[in-house]
């Protein structure tokens, strides 16, 4: 069952998110640089989910555009872009946590059993998901 992990808000439109619940010491994380004293912890701004968004945007603009006759007007292909909440997450989990995976051992396959990464990958997303849409609907009543 996933969990929302600790989350603060630091600023007007700023939040932290702690991976701490995740830093019991095993075997994996005895090499890890984080752990209880010093978790996890990304920071995600409300703009970060815009520009996240607009990014999204913009690369299915791009594809649409090589496959439609050249007479499509630009609003036509607006209306034909699908953007989720679930795209724009993903989309910040490759960019802000599997990027680290060198620094976080547990995500990182080629060091771990890529059976045991993949369990605790899941775990890890299923948490990041449920928090950041948590972190999203904050962020819509403020913008």
């Amino acid at each position: 069952m996933p969990n929302i992990l600790n989350f603060s808000i630091v600023g007007l439109e700023e939040y932290i998110i702690s991976f701490e619940s995740y830093c019991s010491p095993c075997e994996i994380q005895k090499y890890c640089k984080y752990g209880k004293e010093t978790p996890f912890t990304l920071s995600i701004k409300c703009s970060d989910l815009n520009r996240t968004k607009e990014k999204i945007k913009f690369e299915q603009l791009q594809k649409l555009q090589k496959t439609v006759d050249v007479s499509v007007t630009y609003e036509e292909l607006i209306k034909q872009v699908k953007i989720n909440i679930q795209n724009i997450i993903s989309q910040i989990w490759r960019d802000k946590v599997k990027a680290q995976k060198e620094e976080i051992r547990c995500l990182d396959s080629r060091k771990v059993d890529p059976m045991i990464v993949a369990q605790q990958g899941q775990d890890w997303w299923q948490d990041f998901n449920l928090t950041m849409k948590e972190i999203n609907n904050e962020c819509e009543k403020i913008i």
